[in-house]
């Protein structure tokens, strides 16, 4: 058992973020592939684990990734609920990632996810410059990134893949954004046991 000094915890902690990046990408990748094949997003939807777990183990995750942003979670979801934990869990991931990226850095990320009724309602709202009215219709669309900077990396398939999900759950996405605040919504009916 070695004992890392900082700078290797410190480096160990980049690697670790770098792959869990490149990780991400790739699923993307996969994913818009396979929607243009006309395949669409194959769900996998039991209810034999909590959610919960899955959505506090990506925000630790991006925690890491983000150690300098401080991210805010409220969940209350009835749990077992019948869904596809392993892509709800991507869609919290590339909604984070996009907060991290696009958010005021001063401004802590807020988590929201709850069960309502029939549906799971997840939301990722962070400070920072309002989207144009124009672009947001365009958000969803892929390789979309608005007027990004080009010291940002990715595809621009995150929203993308985030509205595949939800319409493969028979959901749907919504945005807000004002001076206050941007926020994504996910409005998922749950299906039935």
């Amino acid at each position: 058992h070695e004992v890392l000094s900082e700078r290797g915890r410190r480096i160990t902690r980049e690697m670790e973020a770098s792959a869990a990046r490149a990780s991400a990408l790739i699923d993307n990748v996969l994913d818009f592939a396979r929607g243009r094949l006309g395949e669409g997003l194959a769900l996998s939807q039991d209810a034999s684990q909590p959610l919960t777990p899955i959505l506090e183990q990506i925000v630790a995750e991006m925690r890491s990734i983000a150690p300098d942003r401080e991210m805010l979670t409220q969940f209350s979801i009835d749990e077992p609920l019948c869904c596809d934990r392993a892509r709800i869990g991507q869609m919290l991931q590339n909604l984070l990632s996009n907060a991290v990226a696009h958010g005021a850095p001063d401004v802590p990320i807020n988590v929201e996810a709850r069960t309502d009724g029939g549906d799971l309602v997840l939301s990722v709202a962070n400070g920072g410059i309002p989207i144009p009215e124009a672009a947001r219709a365009r958000l969803f669309q892929p390789f979309f990134r608005g007027a990004v900077r080009r010291s940002q990396n990715g595809l621009g398939l995150g929203l993308f893949i985030v509205t595949e999900i939800a319409r493969a759950h028979g959901g749907t996405v919504e945005v807000s954004s004002d001076e206050a605040e941007t926020r994504f919504t996910c409005t998922l009916p749950l299906a039935a046991g």
